[in-house]
C-alpha cells in the first residue's frame, strides 16, 4: 500500500484545499476497498453531498475527511442542514478519515466510522457566517469526533503501520 499521498494527480489546480481533496480522493479510490463487502470503491460526481464513494456491490455510501496532523477533537465540515438531512437518509454515508504529514504528504492514519456510529447527536451546528460574508447567513457544522465511541473508530492504518482491514 502506497503511503504518501500522489501530489501530481492535483498539478492543475491552484487551490490547496482542492488539491488536497483531489490527491486523498484519488488515494482513496486507488488504495481503499468496502469495509462492508471487500470490493472496490467507485467515486460519486464531484460536489454530491455528502458522499464521495460507493460500493457497487454492497451498495454502501462512504464520506472523506481528510486533514493534515491529528484528527482531533472536532472537524470543520460543510452545510448542517445537509448533513442533518443525509444522516437521517435511509442511505446515510459511512465515514473514512485520513490523517497527513503536510509538509510530506505522507499518510498517517486512516480511519473507518460505520455509518451506525454517525448520528446527529455527533453535529454541532456553527454560528451563520456574518451579513457581511460572500455567504451570509450560511450555517455550517463541526463533526464532533470526541462524541464517536473509540470502538466506531476502526483503524486500517496508522503511522505508517498498516493494520488488518477490519469489516463491519
Amino acid at each position: 500500500m502506497e503511503t504518501k499521498l500522489p501530489i501530481e494527480v492535483a498539478k492543475d489546480y491552484s487551490s490547496i484545499s482542492q488539491q488536497v481533496r483531489v490527491v486523498t480522493e484519488y488515494w482513496v479510490s486507488k488504495s481503499v476497498y468496502c469495509p462492508n463487502c471487500g470490493n472496490s470503491l467507485s467515486s460519486f460526481e464531484n460536489n454530491k453531498p455528502v458522499a464521495d464513494f460507493y460500493c457497487k456491490e454492497c451498495l454502501e455510501e462512504f464520506e472523506l475527511k481528510a486533514k493534515h496532523g491529528a484528527v482531533g477533537k472536532k472537524l470543520v465540515d460543510g452545510a448542517y442542514t445537509t448533513m442533518i438531512e443525509r444522516l437521517n437518509a435511509n442511505n446515510h454515508p459511512n465515514f473514512f478519515f485520513l490523517t497527513y504529514t503536510k509538509t510530506t504528504f505522507e499518510i498517517k492514519d486512516f480511519l473507518t466510522i460505520p455509518k451506525y456510529f454517525f448520528v446527529a447527536d455527533i453535529i454541532e451546528m456553527r454560528k451563520p457566517l456574518n451579513f457581511t460574508a460572500r455567504r451570509a447567513g450560511w450555517v455550517g457544522c463541526n463533526i464532533i469526533v470526541n462524541n464517536i465511541p473509540e470502538f466506531g473508530k476502526i483503524t486500517t492504518f496508522k503511522m505508517g503501520l498498516q493494520k488488518v482491514n477490519m469489516r463491519f
